[in-house]
């Protein structure tokens, strides 16, 4: 992360550039040199973060500009190892996911009406994310890839955007951080963007939980799923094949 004072400015109108069923495994790398703007990371487990994050539970947000960082309150699907070796419940999935040195977000809030051609884009503001959020019940996280995605997906929603807040308009971020809610009776959809340049993750007590372990445990987990183990069952996600 780059140190020094910087002039942060959030811009909620600008702009600097003019799910399947099944389980993670079945998500391949869709890379499309046309539609990638980034320098992947090689040291970034990009795989391993979309496994633990699949189907996770949206609960809520919390956004500060001023200290440039954006955490996402979760409930994963995660097995952990007890330090005996057995592998625990796992039922209190909750996390907050941090991220930080975020210099961008963009978001589109947007409703398709059945009689309608275009989507109405719907009022949104950075202080208003997280109300947005909660607006879905706790819907989970729309897709399976999340970290370091191209720019596929974000090409069909950028001219749809309800804001789009630049904190750093000369190195956004390293990184970037995508996902979505989608409501099906009343059709919203929620898309949110963030450039950023690192992440964290703890649990629900506060403590850190290291980026290799949330995802050994987000493995963990799905291996357990597919294999058929009762400690792996959980409302609205489908059984194994």
């Amino acid at each position: 992360m780059t140190s020094g004072a910087r002039q942060t400015a959030l811009d909620s109108t600008s702009t600097p550039e003019t799910g399947p069923a099944g389980s993670p495994r079945d998500a391949v790398a869709r890379r499309d040199p046309g539609h990638d703007s980034r320098v992947l990371d090689p040291l970034l487990d990009i795989a391993g973060l979309n496994t633990a994050l699949a189907e996770a539970v949206c609960l809520g947000s919390a956004f500060d500009p001023d200290g440039r960082t954006l955490c996402l309150e979760l409930e994963v699907l995660r097995l952990p190892e007890t330090r005996s070796g057995v592998t625990a419940d796992g039922r209190d999935g909750r996390v907050r996911l941090t991220l930080r040195g975020v210099g961008r977000v963009a978001a589109s809030l947007r409703a398709q009406r059945w009689n309608h051609v275009d989507a109405d884009i719907l009022p949104l503001t950075p202080d208003t994310i997280d109300q947005a959020i909660k607006s879905f019940g706790g819907g989970r996280l729309h897709g399976w890839e999340f970290v370091d995605v191209d720019d596929s997906g974000w090409s069909l929603w950028r001219e749809l955007l309800s804001f789009d807040a630049v904190l750093d308009p000369e190195r956004p971020g390293a990184h970037v951080f995508e996902f979505s809610q989608e409501e099906g009776v009343d059709p919203r959809e929620l898309d949110v963007r963030v450039w950023f340049d690192e992440l964290s993750v703890q649990d629900a007590t506060g403590a850190e939980i290291s980026a290799a372990h949330f995802v050994a445990d987000g493995r963990r987990w799905w291996a357990a799923h597919d294999a058929g183990d009762p400690r792996a069952v959980r409302p609205g996600i489908a059984p194994p094949l």
